[in-house]
């Protein structure tokens, strides 16, 4: 596939696939769709498709309804895509494209590739939609970023013989600024060393209380066995003076720290002595994860079939049974307390980058896979 059409590329889990697609498109005339799918924008009667407000994607329900009458409605406006920007083939990212797109890209011959991200394991289809979307599946290359993206609810019951895994990954030179992978790792630790705080970080969405709730009981757990903590929480939103209000009564306004949204998160890192991440249903939380394995930063993450291809239990993160106060409390504890433990899910982590998590390696698997 050499010049291709890649749909629903700028979208919220953009992260996990970003350096993936631009390094592979770097010299080729890709088209992008961008701020949502690409079955929102036929309209534009023109490409590059501005960006625009994000628009809402129609219920399955609707969508299924009208199926026949859009699929003839996308394959002419397709076809004169193809035909003007002579396209070869279709890589699709969303829901919304594999099901409108797929069918009229295939009639026009061109070859289609779904990626399968974390998101789509929490998709849900009505039933009687699932039989399409499981005879476009067997039609096309899949790509997932996930083992358990297999056998989730829409390609349940298929042999999947197109399925092909790709391991999550990122540029290190990216995020760390540097040609050597961890050259200022050592001199950094040293530097932090002596400093008078065990420091825990998360990156939360303060949209929503819960999860910020969670953190905030179990620093106020930690605190009666480690004077030292603190807490710094990453990200923002309409709930966080709430959030604030609940660290006062907490007694802790002086240990949980609000920042606010930080990019690129990569200058964060260094100063924690561990992250938590509560959500790893997304691919943004997956990138995360990653960018704290390269610098060596401990993890502490509830158990979850999502991360599972690289966040291993003892050696490249300490998994929590549920994501509850007392139990993330208790893994705090003992990364605050066991230094060997500390320091084998720093190396494994960085080890375990080096050899499966670069971005170099996922393209030539990639590149293999779709040509």
């Amino acid at each position: 596939m050499k010049q291709p059409l890649i749909a629903n590329f700028s979208q919220k889990d953009q992260s996990l696939v970003y350096e993936l697609l631009t390094a592979w498109a770097d010299g080729r005339s890709a088209l992008w769709s961008i701020d949502g799918p690409l079955a929102h924008y036929w309209s534009a009667q023109a490409w590059p498709f501005y960006p625009i407000a994000q628009k809402a994607s129609p219920h399955p329900w609707w969508i299924g309804l009208t199926l026949p009458w859009r699929k003839l409605n996308r394959r002419r406006r397709l076809a004169k895509l193809v035909s003007h920007h002579l396209l070869d083939g279709l890589i699709c990212l969303s829901w919304l494209d594999k099901l409108l797109l797929t069918g009229p890209a295939r009639r026009l011959g061109l070859p289609v590739v779904w990626l399968e991200l974390p998101e789509d394991a929490q998709l849900s289809l009505p039933n009687w939609l699932l039989p399409y979307y499981h005879r476009q599946a067997a039609k096309v290359k899949i790509i997932t970023f996930g083992r358990h993206l297999v056998d989730h609810l829409h390609l349940q019951g298929q042999a999947l013989n197109n399925c092909h895994l790709l391991l999550p990954a990122l540029d290190p030179e990216r995020h760390l600024g540097q040609t050597n992978l961890f050259s200022n790792l050592a001199l950094n630790k040293q530097e932090q060393s002596d400093k008078p705080y065990f420091v825990i970080g998360a990156v939360v969405d303060l949209t929503i209380t819960r999860p910020t709730e969670i953190l905030l009981r179990s620093l106020k757990i930690v605190l009666s066995v480690i004077p030292s903590v603190q807490l710094v929480i990453i990200g923002d939103g309409p709930k966080r003076k709430e959030l604030q209000g609940l660290a006062r009564e907490l007694d802790l306004a002086n240990l949980a720290w609000f920042v606010g949204r930080q990019e690129p998160l990569d200058k964060w890192l260094y100063s924690l002595d561990g992250i938590i991440e509560l959500e790893t249903g997304e691919s943004s939380a997956w990138q995360r994860l990653l960018q704290a394995m390269l610098v060596g930063l401990p993890i502490i993450v509830p158990k979850s079939p999502l991360t599972a291809d690289f966040l291993l239990p003892g050696e490249t993160a300490l998994v929590v049974e549920r994501p509850e106060p007392e139990m993330l409390a208790q893994a705090v504890i003992q990364l605050q307390q066991d230094k060997l433990l500390a320091g084998r899910l720093a190396w494994r982590s960085k080890e375990w980058i080096n050899e499966f998590g670069l971005t170099s390696r996922q393209l030539n698997d990639f590149v293999h896979y779709i040509s």
